[in-house]
């Protein structure tokens, strides 16, 4: 009997550990994850009801709008398929300022907001 409770607790020990609140950042990861589909589905649903918008009022094209897509994409230097947020020049002192940051972090300066999307 001894026997079996000693190969018992090998397998046991044999078997990985979760680590403490391992199960607890995983739930919020997934519960994150799904936020943020939420979030992409009611933005396109938005996306595609300005676009049917935009097509029906102006008489647009599939066309124009690709055009424009690429014509903003390319504006960081790179054709990737998204916009990224460059490095600026603080408005006052002239020092780096990120593109998430509205204030400068050494003359404390507020950035200049240079469309609607920055504020985001």
């Amino acid at each position: 009997m001894t026997m079996f409770w000693h190969i018992r607790n090998q397998m046991a020990s044999d078997i990985p550990q979760t680590q403490p609140g391992a199960e607890t950042q995983s739930l919020a990861a997934r519960e994150k994850a799904a936020d943020l589909s939420e979030q992409l589905d009611k933005l396109t649903l938005v996306c595609a009801a300005m676009w049917e918008l935009l097509r029906e009022k102006n008489g647009l094209t599939e066309d124009d709008l690709a055009a424009r897509v690429a014509i903003i994409d390319a504006r960081d230097g790179v054709a990737d398929g998204k916009i990224t947020h460059t490095v600026q020049k603080c408005a006052q002192c002239g020092r780096p300022v990120a593109a998430t940051h509205r204030k400068c972090l050494y003359c404390g300066a507020q950035q200049p907001i240079t469309s609607i999307f920055e504020s985001l």
